[in-house]
């Protein structure tokens, strides 16, 4: 409920604080939205989404750890939506989304790049912070030795190589 809460918010009042610093209601609904989701990891987990970009960013330190998770969030949620992993959550996350006829996993994928588009952060690219190609295999191998517990909750397994198919799919 939380975090459905949150992502309801997210959606519907990120593209709005983004536009105007001035929208107080928004900024108050995003506020609300923080909350709660911090509250959900403080009392559950993140996805390997966050071990990976954390080791993008040991490496390039000007790397933003938001910029970073939207610069991989295509590509790692799609891997799931392939793999059938949990596609009534992907469901569930659209309509609190605002796609309210959502009735497949994709969906959640056309609602997160729209937020994308929405906020000005989809032209993202890893080439901008001197992230490289050569470097996902040293990406994948820091993401799981220093934060592979996080690998143990996404909704599949994910090896190495996934994770280096995940940095090469949204690299640009």
């Amino acid at each position: 409920m939380y975090a459905l809460t949150s992502i309801e918010n997210t959606a519907k009042y990120l593209p709005r604080a983004v536009k105007d610093g001035g929208d107080m209601e928004a900024r108050e609904r995003m506020a609300f939205a923080n909350t709660l989701s911090g509250i959900v990891m403080t009392i559950s987990v993140t996805t390997a989404e966050h071990s990976i970009e954390h080791a993008m960013s040991a490496y390039h330190q000007d790397l933003p750890h938001g910029a970073g998770l939207i610069m991989i969030s295509k590509a790692f949620y799609e891997f799931f939506i392939e793999k059938h992993a949990c596609d009534e959550r992907f469901i569930t996350m659209a309509k609190a989304m605002g796609i309210k006829d959502a009735n497949r996993a994709e969906d959640f994928i056309t609602a997160l790049v729209d937020l994308q588009k929405a906020c000005g952060v989809a032209d993202l690219k890893m080439s901008d912070y001197g992230i490289t190609p050569d470097e996902f295999d040293k990406i994948a191998t820091n993401a799981r030795e220093t934060m592979g517990g996080l690998f143990a909750a996404n909704p599949c397994e994910m090896t190495h190589e996934d994770v280096v198919e995940v940095l090469r799919k949204s690299y640009r």
